[in-house]
């Protein structure tokens, strides 16, 4: 084999290992974009189950004020009428 044909050689194979690491990288790099948006996905849903929780939370404060609201109400009555 002459040195030019080697050189040919070497030149293809340095060129397709090239184009190999680029496709590996640029699979590499479209993967850990897709794991981003999924982890940012997640944490949007976390987020609205969160918030969705708190208004329930919320709106079980709300009934637990008006239930000892009410109780405080009827409290004078029980004494008034000897507990009943």
């Amino acid at each position: 084999m002459k040195s030019y044909e080697k050189s040919d050689s070497f030149m293809k194979k340095k060129g397709r290992i090239k184009v190999d690491t680029e496709y590996q990288v640029e699979t590499e790099k479209t993967e850990t974009e897709t794991q981003i948006s999924l982890k940012e996905d997640e944490i949007c849903m976390n987020e609205e189950s969160i918030q969705l929780c708190k208004d329930e939370k919320e709106m079980l404060m709300e009934k637990l004020k008006k239930l000892k609201e009410k109780e405080q109400d009827l409290a004078p009555t029980r004494l008034n009428t000897g507990g009943r």
